[in-house]
């Protein structure tokens, strides 16, 4: 690129990249505390690791890989004018495999942080037509994660022309700025949908108040990835209309390093709440006197009295239907009736409890499904 009038160019000019380096230096270590606080919880409290946490343990991985190839690229001539880098080997093929790359392990990662949250809401929404919703948006998610994967790769024709110099002369290449206005658009298609699945089952819910502020904050952290990836649209469009390269991938490498250690920090949030019950009780109020270890990654569900009368938990005038869910799984469907109607209970797990009661006598049993039924008088 030829530097604009009475500029004369400079290979040793510094880089300029403060916005890129501020958001590693502060995301990443987030994202990286959050994650192994996660793996902890899943491993040793909880002592087992889903699906779910696998997946977001790889995009945990290639997002300290785009990270690492972002902060090599500054070498390369990332954050200085196009002119000010020289062409042979900084700009090819230093700076353009990385940049290739980059933008390979970004898309994989993408994909597969939304595909662990949306397995989350496997867990924790049972119903069919959830099910239903949750893995059709988990199909299309990956789906052109992956194809995004082979675009990016296979973008010029022959491969090496995306980075080798000689190659590049000839190469049909696709217009890749364009490729990555389609991407984002179905990029924020998918965190959309990801926010928008669970609303009509949150509506059969009635939870208890730090549920709904845990799940409020889920959602409410998918709904700021859709804003980034939004405003990442901007930096995109620099791309596409202005030639200086180099320097403008920054902001746009930026908005793609702050969307996905959000998305993994947001989706690994839920995870975390058997090691803040066990370290930090009062947090979630707590009283810590009844501990278990679930052999499926579960953790002991609250009891509940199911009996009217002076002593119990409900009275007449409280009767109400009543679904409670944790994030590994288990249900407590509980069905009041008001007046004279039964009350009907089903709690469906599958793990053991261990009760600590006041006498100090444990009781641990295996409960698979039950169904309690009681009249009222």
């Amino acid at each position: 690129m030829a530097p604009p009038a009475g500029v004369t160019p400079n290979a040793d000019k510094p880089y300029t990249a403060s916005s890129l380096i501020t958001i590693v230096g502060i995301f990443l270590p987030v994202a990286t505390a959050t994650m192994a606080i996660r793996i902890y919880t899943r491993a040793v409290i909880s002592a087992k690791i889903a699906f779910d946490d696998l997946l977001m343990v790889a995009a945990m991985v290639l997002n300290i890989v785009m990270v690492a190839l972002c902060l090599d690229m500054l070498n390369y001539g990332l954050g200085k004018d196009l002119w000010d880098v020289p062409l042979q080997p900084d700009l090819y093929p230093n700076w353009m495999v990385r940049n290739v790359i980059a933008a390979m392990v970004f898309c994989a990662a993408t994909g597969l942080a939304k595909g662990s949250i949306l397995l989350f809401y496997l867990r924790i929404f049972p119903s069919r037509s959830m099910k239903i919703a949750t893995w059709a948006v988990f199909a299309f998610t990956l789906g052109y994660s992956f194809a995004s994967v082979l675009v990016n790769a296979f973008s010029c024709k022959p491969i090496s022309g995306s980075w080798v110099l000689e190659t590049s002369l000839t190469a049909v290449c696709i217009n890749r700025p364009a490729f990555y206005f389609a991407q984002a658009a179905l990029g924020i298609a998918t965190d959309i949908a990801t926010v928008v699945v669970p609303l009509p089952a949150l509506r059969t819910l009635q939870l208890r108040s730090r549920q709904k502020i845990g799940i409020a904050f889920v959602l409410t952290m998918g709904a700021f990835v859709c804003i980034v990836s939004i405003i990442r649209l901007q930096s995109l469009y620099a791309l596409l209309t202005d030639a200086d390269l180099t320097k403008n991938t920054v902001t746009a490498l930026m908005w793609c390093i702050l969307e996905l250690n959000l998305s993994i920090i947001g989706g690994s949030i839920p995870a975390l709440k058997p090691f803040a019950q066990r370290f930090f009780p009062r947090l979630l109020g707590s009283s810590g006197g009844s501990r278990g270890r679930s052999t499926s990654g579960a953790y002991p569900l609250p009891s509940r009295n199911t009996q009217y009368g002076p002593g119990s938990h409900f009275s007449k005038s409280q009767a109400k239907s009543r679904v409670e869910a944790d994030d590994t799984g288990s249900e407590e469907y509980i069905m009041q009736g008001l007046g004279g109607a039964a009350i009907t209970k089903t709690v469906q797990f599958g793990y053991e409890v261990e009760d600590h009661e006041k006498n100090s006598q444990v009781q641990t049993h295996v409960v698979r499904k039950s169904s309690t039924s009681v009249s009222s008088n």
